[in-house]
């Protein structure tokens, strides 16, 4: 079973942001969410209708990356968030055409809002349905033809009918419950895990065999040239912290997984980059001490370290200390460099997130390297890669002194060195609790 889009687009706009848009509409949260949920299948639909334009594609597939590093879904300063008003709505004019202003009379009659609180909604949406491709396109690797397929698909399976559909759920954010998903679905339960939660939604069915995200933007040269606008900058994020859902639920909480010396092996190897891609198991929504929420794998380096911390009935290994690595899933660095890539930050950012709520707890980066090459070398760069994440981490928020970095080289390799696959295994970082 997977979730569309527009859904997890509407589950990925938080508590905060409607209550920004009442502040500055003077309108009622309430109706600030329902038109948000007629807004994003109508900004789908649009986006799906410019999939035509000559080298729309590549454009869309760029500027949806754009989104993704600028981290449209995350909270941003106060300073940009007019800026950020400003280009969705642009965008949306951009698509819309003369249709724009008949488009946001409709959603503020559906809604009960004012004309103009009803084009903020719309420009709010395309930001947010403009991150969330971003989003999923960097975690699945997508290229420009498989994401202008999945955006085709999407498009087709919406309905102008929607703007005005009365029967759709009313959309639950973060702060306020568990996320409501369209469609008859049964929602999943909050876990208290030590001081924070852990939420595995439930996902509406879809056709099966369906591909969830396989985006493609292709738009018309003036699509592309509004999006290059919106995207032109890199202020943070117009959203707070939002949680996205994609798949069924799963049980959340295992100690099995939290033992487990290794990350999820299941994935594939990615010739392109030399890097293994893992499969981080279904989405969940991992609610933490302090209130916020991450979108993680029920696989993923932060569900396991998170239940590692607040789990009481597991402890660290003082005795075996090759015990209890978990090896990062989304960590990567340029090929034979210590500078980390981009999509890294994001995973380093969570688990620091992770590491502000267990303020007592102490952990050790592990860096590793595969066999190839001069023994000495390979030793030297794993230190010095767990020492870039380390200081990464520190730039986080993170005290220096919870953090330690130790490089081993190719020692300690999980899987026979053979392989093109299995060197891209062994290359990696790991994280080790060793005082919770």
């Amino acid at each position: 079973m997977e979730q569309s889009l527009a859904n997890v687009t509407q589950v990925a706009f938080s508590a905060e942001m409607l209550e920004q848009l009442a502040h500055e509409t003077q309108e009622s949260a309430a109706s600030l969410r329902t038109a948000f949920q007629r807004a994003v299948p109508v900004v789908v639909q649009a986006l799906a209708g410019r999939v035509s334009g000559p080298d729309g594609p590549e454009a869309v597939w760029k500027l949806s990356r754009e989104a993704y590093g600028a981290s449209v879904l995350e909270p941003m300063a106060t300073a940009n968030h007019e800026s950020w008003v400003q280009r969705g709505e642009s965008l949306m004019r951009g698509l819309l055409g003369e249709t724009y202003h008949f488009t946001a009379l409709r959603l503020a009659t559906a809604a009960g809002l004012s004309q103009a609180a009803a084009e903020r909604v719309l420009s709010a949406a395309a930001v947010a349905t403009l991150g969330v491709i971003g989003e999923h396109s960097q975690e699945q690797h997508l290229t420009p033809p498989t994401l202008a397929e999945w955006l085709t698909r999407e498009g087709s399976t919406l309905h102008e009918s929607m703007l005005t559909d009365t029967g759709q759920p009313v959309l639950t954010t973060a702060g306020q419950g568990p996320p409501a998903a369209t469609g008859p679905v049964t929602a999943g339960p909050w876990a208290a895990v030590g001081g924070g939660q852990a939420y595995t939604p439930a996902a509406a069915p879809l056709a099966p065999n369906r591909p969830l995200v396989r985006w493609q933007w292709g738009a018309l040269l003036l699509a592309a040239v509004v999006l290059g606008y919106l995207f032109g900058n890199r202020p943070g994020s117009l959203f707070g912290r939002g949680e996205v859902s994609l798949a069924p639920p799963t049980p959340v909480i295992s100690a099995a997984a939290a033992n487990a010396n290794t990350a999820a092996t299941g994935g594939r190897y990615d010739a392109a980059s030399g890097n293994y891609i893992y499969d981080t198991g279904q989405p969940i929504i991992l609610r933490l001490a302090d209130g916020t929420t991450q979108k993680v794998g029920a696989n993923s380096t932060e569900n396991r370290l998170f239940t590692f911390l607040a789990d009481p009935a597991i402890q660290v290994d003082s005795v075996n200390r090759t015990k209890g690595w978990i090896n990062f899933d989304r960590v990567y660095f340029e090929p034979g460099a210590t500078t980390l890539t981009d999509e890294s930050f994001m995973q380093l950012r969570n688990v620091a997130s992770i590491l502000k709520t267990f303020p007592t707890a102490v952990v050790k980066l592990g860096g590793y390297t595969d066999s190839t090459g001069n023994p000495l070398k390979n030793f030297q760069l794993s230190e010095t890669r767990a020492q870039t994440a380390m200081l990464a981490m520190a730039g986080m928020g993170i005290d220096m002194n919870r953090i330690q970095a130790k490089g081993y080289g190719g020692k300690y390799f999980i899987t026979p060195n053979a392989t093109p696959e299995g060197r891209a295994l062994n290359r990696r970082i790991s994280i080790r609790v060793i005082k919770k």
